[in-house]
């Protein structure tokens, strides 16, 4: 199959572009993304983003599989490490192909999120980055409601957002929401992720003062 791994901003712009080539489905091959940015003399201009597996259409037109990958994150400063994997299927584009787990038997159903969102208690903080995947075309900034429940199920507050396509948000419970109001959800609290217009993806993880802790990835649906 023919591959391509494409790094985008947070902004939605694509920064750069690797191809795999034509490889065979027995292949791996490792993507050092730091270094692969730097070859390309470029950066991303919000400081964060994403990268995305995709097939690549001008080497070669057989799209017969499920991309995975596995992924390894590790931080400069204090070399705290997070692995995860994945695989992909094709978001935010209602067509039907083939027999892949992301076709449908009829119409495609409606294209949104639920995303539910663990909180730590203190001293913990909570932090996520929900992304904007898109296959094609689709609404150029979703309208997502970051909805703060307590242990109860009962609201507290509510944040929106407007994350472009293609693009991510990176953001901190201590952050979105202030001081009083996280103090009134309590401990137990957590957020609920809902967006009508489009289908989101994300990580999330803890982090205090003296480390952080990465939990798996999370979808829409």
């Amino acid at each position: 199959m023919a591959l391509a791994a494409v790094v985008y901003d947070a902004k939605g712009t694509e920064v750069a572009r690797h191809a795999f080539g034509r490889m065979p489905r027995n292949e791996m091959s490792l993507l050092d993304v730091n270094a692969f940015l730097a070859q390309a003399k470029t950066a991303l201009p919000s400081g964060y983003g994403h990268v995305e597996l995709a097939y690549d259409l001008a080497v070669g037109d057989k799209l017969d599989g499920w991309l995975h990958g596995l992924f390894r994150y590790q931080s400069i400063e204090n070399g705290h490490i997070a692995e995860t994997s994945f695989g992909a299927h094709m978001f935010n584009i209602p067509v039907v192909y083939k027999n892949e787990p992301q076709s449908y038997a009829g119409p495609p159903p409606g294209l949104s999120t639920r995303l539910f969102l663990r909180l730590g208690d203190a001293p913990w903080d909570s932090m996520c980055q929900l992304i904007y995947p898109s296959s094609g075309s689709w609404h150029p900034h979703s309208t997502t409601d970051l909805i703060l429940c307590n242990k109860e199920g009962v609201e507290i507050a509510k944040c929106s957002v407007a994350i472009p396509c293609s693009g991510s948000l990176l953001w901190r419970y201590s952050e979105m929401f202030d001081a009083r109001t996280r103090q009134t959800a309590g401990n137990g609290a957590y957020v609920m992720i809902r967006d009508l217009s489009c289908r989101l993806f994300g990580y999330h993880g803890l982090m205090n003062q003296e480390g952080a802790f990465s939990f798996d990835h999370m979808f829409g649906f």
